[in-house]
């Protein structure tokens, strides 16, 4: 098993833990992801049986973190 572990913070952690939510809902082949909030700290705990399906969870989920960090600082929100 393959497993990786991400933190990062951000002010509005809310915003992006509801934007992720319904992307680890849904089930990735061979692949885990659970997503945990505290206060401005997002945390992504992402397994996989192999190395290619954490490499594909990890820059799928750091591309949608980015693109809800850029809206989010973007509109304020």
């Amino acid at each position: 098993m393959q497993k990786a572990f991400l933190e990062f913070h951000h002010p509005r952690a809310d915003v992006i833990e509801r934007a992720l939510k319904p992307e680890s809902a849904e089930p990735m082949p061979k692949t885990s992801v659970r997503i945990s909030k505290d206060g401005d700290r997002i945390t992504l705990d992402i397994e996989s049986q192999d190395m290619n399906g954490l490499r594909a969870a990890i820059n799928s989920y750091l591309r949608w973190i980015d693109m809800t960090v850029r809206i989010t600082d973007r509109i304020g929100e």
